[in-house]
């Protein structure tokens, strides 16, 4: 892990798996890394397994990384595939079914911050045909929980663009889950009016904080930038560097201070 002007850069690959029913959890971001606002998680589900929790006080939205299976809130079971988010509103219980053959991989952000151990095992009822499903999902349209990122166009930001998937439009009023696109180069310094967690999802980089280089960014990166640190992603390959992103307080990716003086 580097640090730098309480900036963080993890790599996923470092990060204890603890070991849940149906699969493992790693908390990427928590309060014990520095952060106030947020909580960051990737969470595997093993084939032909299931695991849940429900928790008070805390929003959560998640995207499907790798795998098919289930997401379940309450009673409505929304089918994820890659690249599908869903909004869980705060104390709602919730499940994750792997349906597939391989690993159901979600990362997922919390807001506000809460305790681990106030976070619930809910295990899903073993008979899947008592959960309903919206027939609006069933028709391919985005339902107000579940949100495919396919269906939503991308806001251009310069070169770079990204995409809303989870926030206030949806319901979920503490944070803002987003993906974006960054191509070859180097964007100017910048800085939030609000705590950021940066999952990579493809590419390879570097992360500036101020003019400092403090590290290299790749699949499985994991950056937590606090409010008002001025910092960039780089990305140093020829294609395109895809990211995950969640923030809080709720707003917009291209929300920035302005500098004084």
């Amino acid at each position: 892990m580097l640090e730098q002007h309480r900036a963080r850069l993890r790599q996923e690959r470092d990060i204890e798996r603890r070991a849940i029913d149906g699969g493992t959890i790693q908390w990427l971001v928590d309060r014990e890394l520095g952060a106030e606002h947020l909580m960051a998680y990737r969470l595997a589900v093993d084939p032909d397994s299931a695991t849940g929790h429900v928790h008070a006080g805390a929003e959560e939205a998640l995207y499907v990384v790798e795998g098919d299976g289930e997401v379940r809130v309450e009673h409505i079971a929304h089918s994820v595939g890659m690249g599908q988010a869903v909004f869980v509103p705060d104390s709602d219980t919730h499940s994750y079914v792997n349906t597939g053959a391989t690993p159901l991989v979600v990362v997922g952000a919390m807001a506000p911050l809460i305790e681990v151990n106030d976070i619930h095992p809910a295990m899903p009822p073993l008979d899947l045909r008592g959960v309903r499903r919206t027939a609006l999902e069933e028709a391919g349209v985005m339902t107000p929980t579940m949100i495919d990122e396919r269906l939503i166009k991308p806001t251009l930001m310069g070169e770079r663009s990204f995409r809303v998937l989870v926030g206030p439009q949806v319901g979920c009023l503490r944070m803002t889950l987003f993906t974006g696109i960054i191509p070859t180069g180097r964007a100017p310094l910048h800085a939030h009016p609000h705590e950021e967690i940066v999952y990579i999802l493809a590419g390879h980089g570097r992360l500036w904080i101020e003019d400092d280089q403090v590290g290299q960014l790749r699949r499985g990166s994991v950056v937590f930038v606090p409010v008002g640190v001025r910092h960039t992603l780089e990305n140093i390959g020829a294609d395109d560097m895809k990211v995950l992103g969640a923030f809080s307080p709720a707003g917009s990716p291209e929300a920035k201070l302005t500098t004084s003086g």
